[in-house]
Parts: structure tokens; sequence; C-alpha cells
């Protein structure tokens, strides 16, 4: 009998102990495990500079009011429409908040460049259309643009739209010749101003590592319509005569560019 009752103790000790053994498991599994470091997010506000390359691609119609009944009776055009283009490259900078996922901002550039073209037409009077020639030309030389943007972030992505004004300078040539002769000079002409108008364009930028992102552009300026004076002389190779009229034109400006900024670090402007 005192055997028996030493067994039931023994059995009742290992199974008390197996029970705290599986009851401390079951806690230990029970206990919260300790989060992982949040991620950090790529914070596009600041102050940042950088440059572009690209290319722009133009439309200038012309027309010459001044010419009155002289022009009906030549059967000048009523708009003569010159298309231009070339490479630009330049700089610019701006600064930016941010807000959650929205980027506000606000960005100048500035970019240099020949986006240049001529183009030629034939008309005459009494239905002779070969009888005079007359070549328009048009170049801007630099192009500069200051505008308030607006974007959604993901992260290290950022697609924004931006609007505002854009300044040009125009460089017309403005040259006739009558088809007699291997071709005589009846005028030729230079012009030039500096243009306002407005600008609308869209974007999409990359922080590809630590300071720097890369961007894709595209825009559109418009520089309305103006009465452009052309100063130049009548006959030159005959009897050079000086002469000054207006040629009035509607002009605008596409570009497309790519480039890349490089963002100042947190607090190194800490006004911003």
């Amino acid at each position: 009998m005192g055997a028996g009752l030493k067994y039931l103790q023994m059995v009742s000790a290992v199974a008390i102990a197996g029970m705290a053994a599986a009851g401390s498991a079951f806690a230990a599994d029970m206990m919260p495990l300790k989060a992982a470091p949040p991620v950090p997010i790529y914070d596009w506000g600041g102050v940042y500079v950088g440059g572009v390359i690209g290319g722009a691609w133009g439309r200038t119609d012309s027309s010459d009011p001044g010419l009155g009944i002289v022009g009906t009776l030549v059967n000048v055009p009523v708009i003569q429409t010159t298309d231009s283009s070339g490479f630009i490259g330049g700089i610019g900078g701006g600064m930016r908040y941010q807000l959650g996922k929205l980027v506000v901002g606000t960005e100048a550039d500035i970019t240099w460049g020949g986006v240049d073209g001529t183009s030629t037409t034939t008309f005459g009077p009494l239905g002779a259309p070969a009888l005079l020639t007359r070549s328009i030309g048009a170049n801007s030389n630099w192009i500069g643009t200051s505008t308030n943007s607006v974007g959604i972030a993901h992260d290290r992505w950022l697609i924004y739209g931006k609007a505002g004004v854009a300044w040009t300078h125009i460089t017309y040539t403005d040259n006739w010749v009558a088809n007699v002769a291997g071709g005589v000079p009846l005028f030729t002409g230079t012009g030039s101003e500096n243009r306002l108008g407005w600008t609308v364009g869209a974007g999409l930028e990359w922080a590809v590592w630590n300071n720097w992102s890369v961007k894709a552009e595209y825009d559109y300026l418009d520089f309305g319509k103006r009465t452009v004076a052309i100063n130049g002389t009548i006959l030159p190779s005959i009897i050079p005569i000086g002469a000054s009229f207006g040629l009035q034109d509607q002009s605008h400006i596409n570009q497309f560019k790519a480039g890349v900024n490089w963002h100042f670090p947190p607090g190194f402007f800490y006004f911003f």
C-alpha cells in the first residue's frame, strides 16, 4: 500500500511539472512581438536647384494688316505660318512644401537655344503666284518661366502640374524678292522684341539617390498676338530706301525637358 501511494505521488508530480512547462511555453507564445521600425517616407519639401536639356518647337502666324489695299492687290497671304524648332538647355530652381501626399511649390527656370525656323511662300497679282517670294524667319534664343506647382507624392515618385508666366526674346526676318532676272530683292528687314505670355505644364520626378532626383516635363507657352516693328530697306541692291512697317504675329512654343535636381538637406535654409 505504501509503495502504491508513493507511485501515485510521483506520477502526480510529473504531471504537474509537465503542465507547468506547457503553461510557460504558451505564455511565451502569447507575448507580443516587437514591431519592426517604420520605413522612412521621402520628403519632397525644401529648396532645390538643377539643370535641364531638351527640345522645343513652336509656331508663329504672321499677317500684314498695315499693307491694306497693296496687300490685297498683290495677293499677300492672309496668314503665313512659320514653324520653328531646336535644342534647349538651361538652369532652374525652386522650393516645395509637403503636406501628407500633397506637394505645393514655386519654381523659376531659364533655357537657351536656337528655336528657329523660316517659311517661304510665293504669290503675285492677277493670278501670277510665282511673281513674288516672301521669306519670314522667327528665332527664340532664350525662354524663361516662373510658375506655381501642385503635385501628389508616392514616396520617391512625384507627379505634378504647373502654371505661371513666361518670357522669351524673338528675332524676326522678313525678305521680299521679285522672281525676275534671277531674283531682285525688293525688301529686307529685321525686328525683335521681348514677349510676355503664360505657360502650363506637367511632369514626373523620381528621387533616385539621397538628395538627387531626375524629371521629365512638358510645357506649353503662349505669347499671344502682337505687332512687331520690322525695320529694313526697300530695293537694297538698286536704290536703298529705309522703311519700317508692322508685322502682326501670334506665337506659341512647346517644350519637352529632361532634368536633374539637387535638393538641399533639411534645415539648410532654416526659414523654409
